[in-house]
């Protein structure tokens, strides 16, 4: 019995230590926003967005899921109104006055297989790979920390809406 003892304290502070915490612990801005697109404020009020925030460049969500939302919800939008392809989106989503744009068309093309100047249509695989490959680009190595549970449940909640869901193919 007693070396049984040991071993049971073992195992309980594993079941401790295992314990789920959604939260991403990382020093990225993305990644400590919950914002992985890092988002900029617009004024319009986002679900799930921390209303204040603490960081006044970009928005804040309670949890990552719904900051991955927002960044398929823009994605989607930006699509809706006639921006489809990599170039034509990332000249909006980055632009040159901000970012070394024509350097994040090249990484996310070479990520998603879709090319610069490529239609691409709002299937859930592309929008996926999009998606992915912004955040990588925002967040560098630290947005492989976003588990595909959390992916999964962003895009889930982003096709809560009615003009998100009936858009994508």
């Amino acid at each position: 019995m007693g070396k049984i003892i040991p071993w049971i304290a073992v195992a309980i502070a594993v079941l401790f230590m295992t314990k789920k915490d959604t939260k991403i612990q990382s020093t990225v801005r993305g990644i400590r926003n919950n914002n992985p697109g890092n988002l900029r404020p617009t004024g319009a009020k986002w679900v799930g967005q921390v209303i204040p925030g603490t960081d006044p460049g970009f928005m804040q969500f309670k949890s990552m899921p719904y900051g991955i939302r927002a960044l398929f919800i823009d994605l989607i939008n930006k699509h809706k109104r006639g921006l489809d392809t990599l170039r034509e989106i990332l000249y909006v989503y980055a632009p040159p006055s901000e970012n070394r744009t024509e350097s994040y068309i090249s990484n996310v093309s070479a990520a998603t297989g879709i090319g610069a100047t490529q239609k691409f249509e709002p299937t859930k695989a592309n929008l996926f790979k999009i998606a992915k490959a912004f955040a990588r680009v925002e967040n560098g190595p630290d947005a492989l920390l976003i588990p595909d549970k959390d992916w999964n449940e962003g895009w889930r909640l982003a096709n809560q809406r009615a003009d998100i869901k009936s858009y994508v193919k």
